[in-house]
């Protein structure tokens, strides 16, 4: 029962970090999706080719409030699939902080930090040079999720934000019991055990939507039992509940799983590149 209880206060803390970034997002869509809005959209638009940068950029912000904020604009169109991979890339979720509480120089930080920015940079211009841009459509992420939009955009954004919360709520609960009851273990021995393969390993790990993950992935590397390669690739992998909020938000499966099989693709590939210095 206490396992539960820390669990579950767990899930409403992590939560409760990326409620902020929902709701101003939610927000500013409401507010985009009204004729105010439509120079913003305009503005968006016309600057998709540069927007990768930005998205590299916001990522490295710890937390995954910005992963899970770009899935949101990336359904309606706002952002385009590059941009979101870029976010997805650079997400460092817990483990700036954890890095930071530890004591860890800037050595050891700003390394990860930059593999984290240059591949999300490149991945990001990568996919949406070969990749078509879908046009901005609120209009039908609104009707989808029954948002009330007649009552006013804040209301609206509450009402989203509840929603995708409610939700988030619920998996991220049952991730967490799952990783803090057996998974973690699970992992480490796997990687332990299999040093030849961490690379993969660590990517796969990375791709569990949580925290936790990101917290294992860090706490193994400041123990020396992965490499810089290893913790790079499951890092680069690791998008917080960001790829969870598109899965959810998003009716094309066919769009989530492309993005998600790209950000995998581009993680363990690096990792074995970087493996090789």
């Amino acid at each position: 029962m206490a396992v539960i209880q820390e669990v579950l206060l767990d899930t409403i803390t992590d939560t409760a970090k990326i409620l902020p970034f929902l709701f101003l997002t939610y927000l500013l869509m409401e507010w985009m999706e009204h004729e105010t809005g439509n120079k913003m959209i305009r503005f968006l638009e016309n600057h998709r080719k540069t927007a990768p940068l930005a998205g590299a950029l916001f990522g490295l912000v710890p937390e995954c409030g910005f992963s899970s904020a770009a899935s949101s604009l990336y359904t309606t169109g706002v952002i385009s699939g590059g941009t979101l991979a870029s976010v997805y890339l650079s997400t460092s979720d817990e483990m700036l902080p954890l890095l930071l509480s530890s004591g860890a120089g800037a050595g050891v930080i700003l390394p990860i930090l930059a593999v984290k920015f240059i591949v999300a940079l490149i991945a990001g211009f990568a996919a949406d040079h070969f990749a078509e841009h879908k046009k901005t459509d609120i209009e039908s992420f609104c009707e989808r999720e029954h948002c009330d939009c007649e009552d006013g955009i804040l209301k609206s954004a509450v009402m989203h934000t509840l929603k995708i919360t409610v939700w988030l709520l619920a998996v991220t609960f049952l991730i967490n019991l799952i990783m803090d009851s057996s998974g973690n273990e699970v992992m480490r021995t796997l990687i332990v055990g299999h040093p030849a393969v961490s690379v993969l390993t660590c990517t796969l790990l990375g791709m569990i939507p949580s925290c936790a993950s990101s917290i294992l992935l860090t706490t193994l590397y400041m123990e020396k039992v992965i490499s810089f390669a290893a913790v790079c690739a499951g890092l680069l992998a690791n998008a917080g509940v960001g790829m969870m909020v598109l899965f959810r938000v998003n009716p094309n499966m066919k769009h989530n799983i492309k993005i998600v099989m790209y950000v995998w693709a581009v993680s363990f590939v690096t990792g074995l590149i970087l493996n090789l210095f």
